[in-house]
């Protein structure tokens, strides 16, 4: 049973003989009325209090479900741009070896290109130097060859040339000329073959 501070300040009591004092009666009452009017004034303000905060969680409850549904999208939108970043990645890493593949090709190409070719000059500059040296041996035999003295020594207004010393010559000159073709291709002859 519910009690009012006004019911409690008009509650009636029989009378008896020898009863309570009916003012230290009545003032316990009113005590008691004041006591449970703060009790009621306590209680309003903690339900609003209560409200308030239920209100407040509410809100925030809202907010939670806000944050929770952001919080998957985002996580949802940050799985689906890592996937595609990782399949981007991928496709870069597969084009890139594609490239460096293809890279790697080119240059090996151009190098045994390069290389055929350096052995190709090196064999041309052995043959060159080869073929060099055999025409420079043939200048210096004729150089060291007797017949220079010869004519060097030879005195046009003393003796007379006759068609036989032209034809001596002649034969010295052809001999030294097929000394020199000889070592030619006895030269390409001893060169290995590469």
């Amino acid at each position: 049973m519910a009690f009012t501070p006004e019911e409690i300040k008009q509650k009636e009591f029989s009378r008896v003989h020898k009863g309570l004092d009916e003012t230290e009666v009545r003032g316990y009452l009113q005590t008691l009325s004041d006591e449970i009017e703060k009790l009621k004034s306590d209680k309003a303000h903690l339900q609003s209090i209560i409200d308030d905060k239920e209100e407040n969680i509410s809100r925030f409850k809202a907010v939670e479900n806000t944050i929770s549904d952001v919080l998957l999208q985002a996580q949802k939108t940050s799985e689906e741009t890592k996937h595609t970043a990782v399949l981007k990645a991928d496709a870069i890493i597969k084009e890139a070896e594609g490239r460096s593949d293809q890279i790697v090709n080119d240059a090996l190409q151009k190098a045994r290109h390069i290389s055929f070719q350096t052995e190709d000059m090196k064999r041309q500059s052995k043959v060159f130097r080869s073929r060099f040296r055999m025409l420079v041996e043939a200048q210096l035999d004729l150089l060291k060859n007797e017949d220079w003295d010869y004519l060097l020594n030879y005195d046009v207004d003393q003796q007379k040339v006759t068609e036989e010393n032209i034809d001596i010559l002649n034969k010295e000159e052809e001999n030294n000329q097929e000394q020199i073709n000889n070592q030619a291709v006895k030269s390409e002859e001893d060169k290995p073959e590469e």
